[in-house]
C-alpha cells in the first residue's frame, strides 16, 4: 500500500541532498518517443498471457490462474519405455502446466516459447543493462524464469540425463480456436502432442535450446544454479535434437515448421559460445548462404540464421556477419525515412526484425542512415502513422481497442471475435500486426492486424532496446502508468528483494535502496522524530512527492516542491528531516506526520482508488454487518467534506473516476 504522509511545513525549507542521478548524455527531441517507457511496458504482455497457477494477484489485475487443470492432463500414447519416465507414479496423468499461451489463443507451442525467450535475451545482449537502465531488469528476469521453469518443466530427462520425450504443444488449436472466451472460465480438453526419439521436430528442439540458454544468459549473475540448470537442459534438448532429426509437426497447426533445424541449431551454438560453454562457431554465411544452406528470410520463429548472424557480429565483431546482415536487409528491401516497410500477417513483428540488422549495422551511430531508418519504423509503430494509432497498447494516447485477445477481449453474452466486440482490458505492452501493405483495420476479427502473438513482443523488445539505448526516454514515466492503470498490479514484486531504480546509460552501479537511521528524539516538547533515508522519487505533483519506497508526502512550500522539480522523477536522493522543533541536525525540513497509513479514498484497502472503492461505501451503508469496511477502510474512506463515512464520499469516488477531481485532492476539507 502506498502511505499517504500529511506534513505541514512549520519551520524551515526542505534541501535535498544527494546523489541525484543526472540525466542520460544524449537529448531527445519533441518528436522522439519515449523507449523506455515502451520497453518496460512490452514485458507485460507476457504477463497478459501467462497460463496455470501463481498468475492470481500476479502482475495484472485482470488476470487469474487458468488451465490448472493441465496438471493432470492426460499422458496419451507413448510405449511404456517412455512412460515410465514421464509418468513413474503410473497414473496416466502428466503436470503440462503453466508457461505461455501463443497468442491470443490459449495454446502453448515450445516452439514460439523458445523463440520469444531467445529473442529477450538477445535484446538484453545486443544493448547490456538496458533493463536496469528502464527500471524493469527485475521484470525481465520474472519472464525469463517463468518460460524456462515451463521449457524444462515439459522436457522429461532419464536416470542418465538424456531426453526421453518432450511435450512440445498441449490443447488442440482447432478446438481452441472454435472458443471464445477467457481462459479463467475455459474447461476444454488440452491433449498434449508428444517429441520423442522417433517422432521427433528438431527445430523445435533448437528453439527451445536457444530459449533456455538465453535465460541462462540473462538470469547468470543473479542466479547463477538457476542458470547452470537452463544450460544443463538446453544441452540435452540439443543433443536429443541432433541425434533425432525429424519434423514432426503433431499439433502444430499454426506452425508448421520446414525440415531446416540447421538455422536453430547454428544459434543455439552462439548461445553456447556467448556463455563460454561451447567453442566458438566456425560457420559463416556469405550473401545469404550457410554451407549450401539458404535463407534469404528475416528473422522470425521458423528462421532464425539472421539471429545467428546478428549474435556472432555482436560477439565477434567479425565484418562476415556484417556484410551478411547488409545484404539480407537489402534483400527485404531495406529500412529508410519515411518509408514503413512492413509487410505480411502480424506485419510489425517483421519490421522490427529488419531494425534488428539496422541497428546492429549502424553500429552505435544515431547519426547513421540505418540507426535513422530503424529509428522511423519504430515511431511509425509507436503512433507516428496517419492512423494515430500505437500498436503497442497502452502506450502513447490512443491505441487499438477491438483487439483480437480472448483475456483481454472475451465479449459480453456469448459475443465472440466477428462481433468485433470492444477491449473489456487494456492489454499494456502487448504488440499488434498493425499496418500492412493493405493498410489496416481495427476489428478484432481482423486478426492479421489485432492480435498479437509471443514471437511478436520478442521482435519488438529487440527492436525498442536499441532503440532505448540509442535514444533514450524517461524511465520512470511508466511509473505514472502503473498507478494509474487498473490493470495494472502496481504493488507487486517481481523479485524478493525490492527493484533495481531507473540508471543512466553512464552510471555503473545501481542507486542506494532506502536507508532509514535508527530514530533519534526531538527536544523536550517536540513530538516528532528526525528522519533521514535514501530513495527514489517516483512521482511529483502539484503539492506532494511520491517516493519508491518511503511513501508519499505533502509539500506545502513551493519552494519545496520546486527543489524536488529540480531533481526530477526517476532519480535518487538523500533526504534529511529536522524535528518539529525546528532543531537543525544537517539540513533541513519540519515535518509533522499527520497519518501514517491512511491512503484516501481506498475503501476496501487494496492499495489503490477506483471505482470498486465506491462500491465498497455503499454497501458498507447498506449492510455493514455483511459489507462493514475495516477499521482502517473507514478512514481511508472518509474524503468530502463532512466528517464519517456517507454517501457523499462515494460520490467523490465517482467524480475521481470520472476525472472530474484527482486522487491528489483528497480528502476535501
Amino acid at each position: 500500500m502506498k502511505f499517504t504522509k500529511r506534513l505541514t511545513a512549520a519551520a524551515a525549507s526542505a534541501v535535498l541532498a544527494a546523489s541525484s542521478i543526472p540525466a542520460a548524455n544524449f537529448s531527445v527531441s519533441a518528436a522522439d518517443h519515449n523507449y523506455m517507457e515502451a520497453l518496460a511496458m512490452s514485458l507485460y504482455f507476457f504477463d497478459s498471457n501467462a497460463c496455470g497457477k501463481g498468475i492470481t494477484d500476479g502482475p495484472l489485475t485482470w488476470r487469474g490462474d487458468c488451465h490448472t487443470y493441465d496438471a493432470e492432463a492426460s499422458v496419451g500414447s507413448l510405449d511404456g519405455s517412455l512412460k515410465s519416465v514421464v509418468d513413474p507414479d503410473g497414473d496416466g496423468k502428466v503436470d503440462v502446466s503453466g508457461g505461455w499461451h501463443d497468442a491470443g489463443d490459449h495454446i502453448k507451442f515450445n516452439l514460439t516459447m523458445g523463440f520469444a525467450l531467445s529473442s529477450l535475451g538477445m535484446s538484453e545482449y545486443f544493448n547490456p543493462g538496458i533493463y536496469e537502465k528502464a527500471g524493469c531488469l527485475d521484470h525481465l528476469e520474472y519472464e525469463m524464469r517463468w518460460g524456462a521453469d515451463y521449457l524444462m518443466k515439459t522436457t522429461f530427462l532419464d536416470d542418465s540425463g538424456n531426453v526421453a520425450a518432450i511435450a512440445g504443444t498441449v490443447a488442440d488449436g482447432n478446438v481452441d480456436h472454435g472458443i471464445w472466451s477467457a481462459p479463467e472460465v475455459q474447461t476444454y480438453d488440452r491433449p498434449v502432442y508428444w517429441l520423442t526419439a522417433s517422432k521427433n521436430n528438431s527445430a523445435v528442439c533448437g528453439e527451445m535450446a536457444c530459449g533456455l540458454l538465453a535465460s541462462a544468459y540473462v538470469l547468470r549473475e543473479s542466479d547463477p544454479d538457476y542458470s547452470s540448470e537452463c544450460i544443463k537442459y538446453a544441452k540435452a534438448i540439443i543433443d536429443f535434437g541432433t541425434k533425432n532429426k525429424g519434423n514432426n509437426c503433431d499439433g502444430m497447426s499454426f506452425y508448421s515448421t520446414d525440415s531446416m533445424c540447421e538455422d536453430e541449431m547454428a544459434l543455439a551454438s552462439a548461445w553456447l559460445y556467448i556463455l563460454g560453454e561451447g567453442d566458438k562457431p566456425a560457420l559463416k554465411p556469405n550473401s545469404g548462404q550457410y554451407n549450401g544452406v539458404y535463407d534469404y528470410y528475416l528473422y522470425s520463429w521458423d528462421k532464425v540464421w539472421q539471429g545467428y548472424a546478428a549474435l556472432m557480429y555482436k560477439a565477434t565483431g567479425d565484418s562476415v556477419f556484417a556484410d551478411e546482415l547488409k545484404f539480407e536487409l537489402d534483400n527485404q528491401g531495406g529500412l529508410s525515412e519515411g518509408n514503413y516497410n512492413a509487410n505480411g500477417w502480424g506485419a510489425s513483428r517483421y519490421n522490427c526484425a529488419k531494425q534488428m540488422n539496422a541497428y546492429l549495422i549502424a553500429d552505435g551511430d544515431p547519426s547513421s542512415s540505418y540507426a535513422k531508418g530503424a529509428k522511423y519504423q519504430i515511431d511509425t509503430i509507436l503512433g507516428d502513422n496517419d492512423t494515430g494509432y500505437s500498436f503497442l497498447l497502452g502506450f502513447g494516447d490512443k491505441w487499438p481497442t477491438h483487439i483480437h485477445h480472448r483475456a483481454a477481449n472475451p465479449g459480453e453474452n456469448g459475443q465472440t471475435s466477428a462481433e468485433n466486440p470492444s477491449a473489456k482490458y487494456t492489454n499494456y505492452g502487448m504488440l499488434v500486426g498493425g499496418i500492412d501493405g493493405s493498410g489496416y483495420e481495427d476489428h478484432a476479427d481482423r486478426y492479421q492486424y489485432t492480435e498479437g502473438a509471443l514471437d511478436y513482443n520478442g521482435c519488438f523488445a529487440i527492436a525498442c532496446s536499441f532503440a532505448a539505448e540509442m535514444y533514450g526516454g524517461d524511465a520512470s514515466a511508466f511509473d505514472a502508468i502503473k498507478q494509474s492503470a487498473d490493470e495494472i498490479n502496481d504493488s507487486f514484486k517481481f523479485t524478493q528483494g525490492d527493484p533495481k531504480p531507473p540508471i543512466p546509460p553512464e552510471t555503473t552501479s545501481a542507486a542506494t535502496e532506502p536507508q532509514p537511521t535508527e530514530a533519534i528524539p526531538t527536544t523536550p516538547g517536540g513530538d516528532q522524530k528526525i528522519q533521514e533515508f535514501t530513495d527514489v522519487i517516483s512521482e511529483i505533483g502539484n503539492d506532494y512527492v511520491v517516493f519508491r519506497e518511503t511513501g508519499r508526502f505533502t509539500v506545502a512550500r513551493t519552494e519545496d516542491l520546486e527543489k524536488f522539480r529540480e531533481i526530477g522523477s526517476g532519480k535518487t536522493v538523500t533526504v534529511n528531516f529536522l524535528d518539529y522543533n525546528g532543531n537543525q541536525i544537517m539540513v533541513l525540513n519540519s515535518i509533522k506526520e499527520e497519518s501514517a497509513d491512511i491512503l484516501y479514498g481506498d475503501a476496501n484497502c487494496d492499495g489503490k482508488v477506483s471505482i470498486a472503492d465506491s462500491t465498497a461505501i455503499l454497501q458498507h451503508l447498506g449492510n455493514q454487518d455483511k459489507y462493514g469496511l475495516s477499521e482502517a477502510g473507514l478512514r481511508n474512506a472518509d474524503v468530502d467534506e463532512t466528517l464519517g463515512v456517507n454517501p457523499n464520499d462515494a460520490l467523490v469516488l465517482q467524480m475521481i473516476d470520472a476525472k472530474l477531481l484527482t486522487v491528489d485532492q483528497l480528502p476535501l476539507r
